[in-house]
């Protein structure tokens, strides 16, 4: 459980480096745009920034060592097929129907449809309601920010490391995307359940 909490301690070890690289001159942006600085405005373009260092940091970490890579690489690196979610699913149901086992919301593809949703919802949240972005846009940038956490995995962190320690996978584009159309579809119900105000 602990390596799932690192992304929040990777926040607010970059929060400080946050501030000063990106919100600064979003506040400066504010203020030739607007003549001043919208305090709300400023607190939602604030954790919009923390959500996607989140979000990075929860597809790359747990960091393994450079030995751990080398003495155990992937059988796999690409992922293609756009149903393998399915064949775990149908494995588990298995196990629940001849009652060797029970559902498990941790098996890898509970986890991988789940999370993987979970991940760009907020990003497809931002998109419509912050943005103003439309659906085909919203999906499209949901798409490629998928695609780039891919990429990030596939090039073993652009070459940090002597080989990929995650694998490419399909199933991860499809369930971004997804989540971030899902985000887009959920902001009216978002806006009036924490009575946010209209940003025209």
């Amino acid at each position: 459980m602990h390596e799932y909490l690192l992304p929040l301690h990777m926040i607010y070890a970059f929060s400080p480096l946050i501030t000063v690289l990106f919100l600064i001159p979003c506040i400066l942006f504010q203020r030739r745009k607007y003549g001043k600085i919208v305090p709300f405005r400023m607190v939602m373009m604030y954790l919009f920034l923390l959500y996607l260092i989140g979000a990075y940091f929860y597809i790359i970490t747990p960091l393994p060592s450079f030995e751990y890579v080398l003495e155990n690489p992937l059988p796999l690196r690409i992922q293609l097929h756009p149903l393998a979610f399915a064949y775990d699913f149908k494995e588990q149901a298995y196990w629940v129907l001849a009652g060797i086992g029970e559902v498990n919301i941790s098996h890898s593809a509970w986890f991988q449809v789940m999370g993987n949703i979970i991940l760009l919802f907020p990003f497809g949240f931002y998109l419509n309601y912050y943005f103003r972005r439309a659906l085909p846009q919203t999906a499209l940038f949901s798409f490629l920010l998928s695609l780039f956490f891919e990429l990030t995995q596939l090039t073993a962190l652009y070459g940090f490391y002597p080989a990929p320690y995650r694998i490419f996978d399909i199933n991860d584009l499809m369930f971004n995307t997804l989540g971030g159309v899902l985000g887009y579809y959920a902001t009216p119900y978002i806006k009036r359940l924490l009575h946010l105000p209209h940003i025209s």
